[in-house]
């Protein structure tokens, strides 16, 4: 997603000025809402420094009188990068502590299906435009997720790292609601930090985890 169409999440006085990519100078940044892939792309990371480099790239712009602006992350105070990394950790900790209860249709409402009988239906906290470039172009509001069979899934079986697993267990048991158009990985990658955490916590260990239904018969 273009970084210029996503929500504003913060800003940052800087206690030491950077320069940008083009040479310019700032001393403020600006935060954007992370999507799914923002997410699963850190989160894949084992090294603190790499996480917040990768965050940076794809969620922090440097302001100046020229709009919006790369930096290297390098550029930054130490004290501006404890600052950063706050901001990383506040937006992973707000995905996966969401647990409201809206009413019905209403933002993050999820249903109470079993995906068997009846499938989940989760209504996005955050909508996704499937063609953002296009004027009128339609809007992802729900997402419908049904039970599969093990024989249908093994490309989810086999994933590894959160984003691949998450990715594929999206293209695996969620079906977008009113459109014909499919649940492409670039949809899925857009998807608000909101969204992805809730339906990571939620929704994936239903369908796809063990929850401990069997029973140890065995004495011996």
């Amino acid at each position: 997603m273009d970084q210029r169409l996503r929500p504003e999440y913060a800003r940052l006085e800087l206690a030491q000025e950077i320069t940008t990519a083009s040479g310019g100078k700032s001393r403020e940044l600006v935060f954007h809402r992370a999507t799914c892939k923002d997410m699963t792309e850190v989160l894949d990371i084992v090294r603190g420094s790499e996480r917040l480099e990768r965050f940076v790239s794809s969620c922090c712009r440097a302001l100046n009188g020229k709009g919006e602006e790369t930096f290297s992350f390098r550029e930054l105070d130490a004290a501006d990068a404890a600052e950063v990394s706050s901001v990383m950790n506040t937006m992973w900790r707000e995905g996966q502590e969401i647990d409201s209860t809206p009413n019905e249709g209403e933002p993050g409402y999820l249903s109470d299906g079993d995906a068997i009988s009846t499938p989940i239906v989760y209504t996005l906290r955050h909508e996704v435009q499937l063609n953002p470039a296009a004027e009128g172009a339609p809007v992802l509001k729900q997402i419908e997720f049904q039970a599969r069979r093990v024989g249908q899934i093994s490309e989810y079986l086999d994933s590894r790292g959160e984003g691949k697993e998450f990715t594929s267990f999206m293209r695996a048991f969620a079906q977008p609601m009113g459109t014909r158009l499919p649940l492409t990985d670039a949809v899925i990658n857009a998807l608000d930090y909101e969204d992805y955490g809730l339906i990571r916590r939620k929704i994936l260990g239903k369908l796809a985890m063990s929850r401990g239904r069997w029973k140890k018969t065995s004495t011996g």
